[in-house]
């Protein structure tokens, strides 16, 4: 298994190679490559090896990808910082960091360790174990690399800071700095990949000990550095930003007797949401009692629907999510939640700097509503606008339906795969024509998956509209103002992190209509319908959620998707 990954691996690597000197030359030979090992796998080994190794291969070469990606900005940052005039800030670096980072991984994915070692031999769960820890090593791998490699420059003539390290770099105007503050210790529950979600934080420290925040446009940045007061005064000194009077905020360490709870709740998400760690460990724990298949079914039945009555206490704390003081949120919400019918939702908020809205929880009287710190900036009637939405999300049940949904597909292909292993007995015979259709599901699933969801967001946005005083002309520009933030920070951050091909290279702009294949993607894969398609049958639909607008939605989605 190890072999073909490295395989998907070499085949990106040697792509990239060529690429240096002709992209075309680098893609044909990556496509060149990906079929003699599709044909060599194939003629080699029987139907179900040769789909698992197919899949590995592919894991291989997009855990590459995103080992590589990186690459080029570093390139030209170190080119760059040849030719100038820069200061190195000094960081403080501890071994007990990156080992704390480690045992964390080691311990959320322990359970799918374990079963891969000592469960069933046949089981289709190790096939998809080895798929997640193909991204958890990936995402481990990165961590290493970055505290091993991590620097920093302060350009003092052109004020910019420069982050060098092996895997991520950013180039940063001082100017874009939003908010600059000192916090007492590293907040490892807040930063670690596996127990966040909706966080927009980059995590480049290096020791336990006091953490620069630097949060700019897309991004809020973590450094540990010697003297973090000093460098905090420098960039504060420069441009006007938040936190010049404040004291150092605290954060308590993370072995803290505080944080206990916390860090069970999160350790839960990371082995329920994040992996299957929790589900395989109960399966094995099953298995060793040698308890039959059909109750270690129920049993797992059992267990995600309890974790699917409690997703919204374990999103709030995953979320790091509080409830809302803000009076100004506090009246729009009751008054757009009483007009739904559920005047006893609450909103919560949490740190991020993207401008996003989540409903949660399976029903109306477990949900939520969570706004992050940067959408709670916004004006009065676009956060009205993402409140109704969310609102008819809650009232419709769309997070329960999302799932329901979601797992019957799934149960009817692993029905059929095991079908197709009990009683088509000649597989060598057809293993093309079945690894086709197999596959072919599997494509099918995130087109299905994209189905529902839209239908939902589509319905959440026009029955949305209808709570609000500015009906859908307010929901228009909730929804403008929303992605022209977003869209804003998603350019800036783009800037800092990767290379700009061109100075006249088109900015991202989600309301304007894009080119055939990424509309074809947006409405074949994505969740959302995309914006300039919603902005653009609000306005035009004035009998708001009904026949009308679900056909335009339908026929959209096809027309939009083969149609210049």
């Amino acid at each position: 298994m190890v072999l073909f990954i490295i395989a998907g691996v070499g085949i990106q690597l040697v792509g990239l190679l060529f690429e240096k000197v002709n992209k075309k030359v680098g893609t044909t030979i990556e496509i060149i490559l990906a079929l003699l090992s599709l044909g060599s796998i194939f003629y080699h080994y029987s139907f179900m090896d040769g789909f698992i190794y197919i899949a590995l291969v592919s894991s291989g070469y997009f855990l590459a990808i995103s080992l590589t990606t990186g690459h080029e900005k570093r390139k030209e940052i170190e080119k760059e910082l040849h030719h100038i005039i820069v200061e190195e800030i000094a960081l403080e670096r501890g071994i007990s960091r990156i080992i704390l980072d480690l045992f964390i991984t080691g311990l959320v994915v322990m359970g799918a360790i374990l079963f891969y070692i000592f469960g069933p031999d046949y089981s289709a769960l190790k096939y998809m174990i080895i798929f997640g820890l193909v991204s958890t090593v990936t995402e481990v791998i990165k961590r290493i690399g970055g505290y091993a490699t991590v620097k920093l420059f302060y350009d003092k003539e052109e004020k910019q800071l420069y982050i060098l390290s092996r895997f991520e770099s950013r180039k940063i105007p001082i100017e874009d700095v939003e908010e600059v503050e000192v916090e007492t210790n590293v907040d490892l529950l807040k930063l670690h990949p596996l127990l966040t979600m909706f966080s927009s934080n980059t995590d480049f420290t290096t020791n336990f000990q006091k953490v620069l925040r630097i949060t700019v446009p897309g991004e809020t940045i973590y450094v540990t550095i010697q003297e973090p007061e000093k460098w905090k005064s420098t960039i504060v000194n420069m441009i006007k930003v938040e936190g010049e009077e404040s004291s150092p905020q605290l954060v308590l360490p993370f072995w803290h007797w505080k944080n206990g709870k916390r860090l069970i709740g999160k350790l839960y998400f990371a082995s329920t949401v994040k992996g299957i760690s929790a589900y395989t460990g109960l399966l094995l724990l099953l298995y060793y009692f040698e308890v039959p298949s059909s109750i270690m079914i129920g049993v797992a039945l059992a267990y995600w629907v309890f974790n699917l009555y409690i997703s919204d206490q374990v999103l709030r704390v995953a979320m790091d999510a509080k409830e809302t003081q803000n009076p100004r949120i506090i009246q729009l919400s009751q008054r757009i939640f009483e007009k739904a019918g559920i005047p006893n939702v609450r909103v919560y908020e949490t740190e991020s700097t993207e401008y996003n809205g989540l409903a949660t929880g399976m029903h109306i009287g477990k949900a939520m509503v969570t706004l992050t710190t940067a959408t709670l900036k916004l004006p009065n009637e676009a956060i009205e606008g993402i409140l109704a939405h969310e609102a008819i999300h809650i009232q419709k049940r769309d997070v329960l339906w999302g799932q329901i949904w979601r797992f019957v597909y799934m149960a009817l292909v692993l029905a059929l795969v095991l079908y197709i292993q009990t009683y088509v007995t000649n597989l060598e015979e057809y293993k093309v024509p079945i690894f086709l259709g197999v596959w072919t599901l599997m494509m099918l699933f995130p087109i299905m998956q994209s189905f529902c969801s839209q239908w939902m967001e589509v319905r959440a946005d026009h029955l949305g509209a209808s709570l609000l005083e500015g009906k859908s002309e307010q929901m228009v520009n909730s929804l403008i103002i929303l992605s022209q933030k977003q869209d804003e920070a998603i350019n800036k951050s783009i800037s800092y992190s990767t290379v700009q091909k061109n100075e006249d290279e088109k900015e991202v702009s989600s309301i304007e209509r894009d080119s055939l294949l990424w509309r074809f993607i947006e409405f074949q894969f994505m969740l959302h319908p995309p914006m300039y398609w919603r902005v653009q049958t609000l306005r035009e639909n004035k009998e708001g959620w009904g026949k009308k607008i679900r056909k335009r939605w339908m026929v959209d989605r096809i027309k939009e998707s083969v149609l210049r």
